[in-house]
């Protein structure tokens, strides 16, 4: 039976990391996936360490390929390796990824329930009990993101497709044009959003779980914040609906003068800005030895967006140039157009089956002749499904739904209504408090 299921190649760029390279490895040879289904293709991008020597001598129980290559980055190294291999589907892992046993196991069954899908599994960080300010803000990051992803009813956007543990299949990856290789960073978002634009649906399988052994620091956070900022402005040319919600565009747009200072610096002196981001880590070193953490927070975010619009700066030259940019994004018609009415007197599993067979980018949602609110089209994000119908019910239109039931006499103001509204107070509010009344 085992040459019935999909053979797997899992794609691992990797620069300079052969022992962590190993760790990886050393977990796919523990998959409870069929030994014999499963290649590697570990792609060295302009490594200089011992990696080729290191996967030469590698001994495992499935056929381990190398490709060698000249520091072409992230994006070009996944293309290069996913273009050689063998398997049906690609699953790609992160060098500083270890793959828990179950995880080909949970990436293939996700597939062959919904075809024509890219999915993420969640790959938490470990810290190896490094405890520090700056790694604690990390391992936040990471698990809210991780976390939100999860939610029932959650709206996957481009920010969701997260390459450090991947999987689609390889005819699909290669109708979407691969990774953009001009992007040193964001080519995961990027081929988010064109995945989304051509309909393939986006999974997020908590079961196809790894760990990653994150190593980031704060002067590497830096340069990844730097090619962020060059990488957005890429983003937008790319695919202009998005400048409205890019970084670039929140911090031009905020009204803080510590916003229009680093912005002004960066472009008018992009020397003296990475001057100031040298100066400012001295402080950061002070204020955690005192356990200053919300003054030590607020430097950190503040030096992090000085690197991200110098990035921003190198691409775009000018603020007259960046202002143009953030005033010529594309309205979209479609989304326009692809706004659908909702009533929900005709009972939710109504409205649901409706957003499962129109796919709109947004909706107009009532209750009879009540308005109870809006879901505004999001740039970036899939169309909506039923799914996603009632998280928003129970938690942003929770009130106004509460109102327009009590106004169309389906709930009584003085029982009903005030234990819905008692409800929503509630940090959750679990849909089926609306079974009984819709």
């Amino acid at each position: 039976m085992t040459d019935q299921r999909p053979q797997v190649s899992v794609v691992i760029p990797t620069h300079n990391r052969s022992s962590s390279l190993r760790r990886t490895l050393d977990a796919l040879v523990h998959q409870d996936y069929p030994i014999g289904q499963i290649e590697a293709v570990v792609v060295a991008d302009g490594c200089t360490d011992d990696t080729a020597e290191m996967l030469l001598k590698y001994d495992a129980p499935f056929p381990v390929r190398i490709l060698e290559q000249p520091c072409r980055g992230p994006a070009a190294a996944r293309n290069a390796g996913a273009s050689v291999a063998d398997g049906e589907l690609l699953v790609f892992l992160d060098d500083d990824v270890e793959p828990l046993p179950g995880l080909i196991e949970a990436h293939v069954q996700a597939h062959e329930n919904v075809p024509r899908a890219a999915l993420v599994g969640p790959y938490p960080p470990m810290l190896n009990g490094r405890s520090d300010f700056f790694n604690t803000e990390l391992r936040h990051w990471w698990e809210t993101m991780f976390d939100t992803m999860g939610e029932p009813g959650h709206r996957h956007t481009f920010r969701d497709l997260l390459t450090g543990n991947f999987s689609i299949e390889k005819v699909l990856f290669g109708e979407m044009g691969m990774f953009d290789t001009d992007l040193r960073c964001h080519e995961d978002y990027e081929f988010g959003v064109r995945l989304i634009k051509a309909g393939v649906t986006l999974i997020f399988a908590p079961k196809a779980l790894a760990y990653h052994h994150e190593t980031t620091d704060l002067d590497r956070a830096l340069e990844r914040k730097y090619e962020e900022g060059k990488a957005d402005v890429l983003m937008g040319r790319r695919h202009p609906e998005l400048r409205p919600i890019l970084l670039l565009s929140v911090l031009r747009n905020h009204r803080s003068s510590s916003n229009r200072l680093l912005c002004a610096l960066a472009f008018r002196s992009p020397g003296l800005a990475r001057k100031l981001l040298v100066w400012l880590k001295t402080p950061l070193g002070f204020l955690e030895k005192f356990r200053i953490r919300r003054y030590w927070g607020r430097i950190l975010y503040f030096i992090l967006d000085c690197s991200y619009w110098v990035g921003v700066k190198e691409q775009l030259g000018t603020i007259q140039a960046l202002d143009d940019f953030l005033e010529g994004h594309l309205d979209s018609s479609t989304e326009k157009d692809s706004i659908i009415e909702l009533d929900l007197h005709e009972g939710i599993g109504t409205a649901e089956r409706k957003l499962d067979q129109k796919r709109p980018a947004g909706a107009v949602i009532h209750y009879g002749n009540q308005l109870v609110g809006r879901i505004l089209p999001q740039p970036g994000s899939e169309p909506l499904r039923g799914a996603h119908l009632r998280p928003v019910l129970a938690t942003k239109l929770a009130r106004p739904l509460a109102k327009a039931l009590v106004q169309e006499g389906v709930m009584d103001l003085h029982v009903d209504a005030e234990r819905l509204l008692a409800a929503c107070e509630l940090e959750s509010v679990k849909p089926e408090l609306f079974d009984a009344t819709l």
